[in-house]
């Protein structure tokens, strides 16, 4: 599961209900996801979905329920995925490459030297690809003022 951690969200109450699940494929799921987003009190100006397809199932739910995107919800993806470019879908990339080659030298390590440390833990680079799906979140509305007497 992914968590959200960011600084304005330290000491907000509903927190857990920024984080939903749903399985990759499946548009059913999304757009339960989504209205589960869209419900909340303060509703959240973007989306993160840690797949590419589901960020695309979760803008085809936006954009049938009328929610420009990124007019209204910016959505990002994860992977950079051939889908990503198809959809001009801003996403998180990443080496698989690289990733590969990585636990490939830390599975040698372990074999090579049985006291090595099994609780190394390496954070690889990862890089923002911009595209059409994102941009500032829309200004708040005015709260509506009533005429005075």
């Amino acid at each position: 599961m992914v968590r959200l951690q960011h600084p304005a969200l330290d000491g907000a109450a509903d927190q857990q209900n920024l984080v939903v699940a749903t399985p990759a494929g499946d548009k059913r799921g999304a757009a339960e996801a989504v209205g589960r987003l869209l419900g909340l009190r303060e509703p959240p100006t973007a989306v993160f979905a840690e797949q590419d397809e589901v960020a695309v199932a979760v803008i085809w739910t936006l954009r049938a329920t009328g929610i420009e995107v990124p007019g209204q919800m910016s959505v990002v993806g994860f992977d950079d995925q051939p889908v990503a470019q198809w959809f001009d879908l801003t996403t998180v990339a990443q080496s698989p490459s690289r990733i590969g080659r990585e636990a490939g030298e830390l599975a040698l390590s372990l074999i090579d030297d049985p006291g090595a440390d099994r609780e190394r833990h390496l954070v690889l680079p990862t890089h923002v690809i911009p595209r059409t799906t994102t941009a500032p979140p829309p200004a708040p509305r005015p709260e509506p003022q009533l005429p005075p007497d």
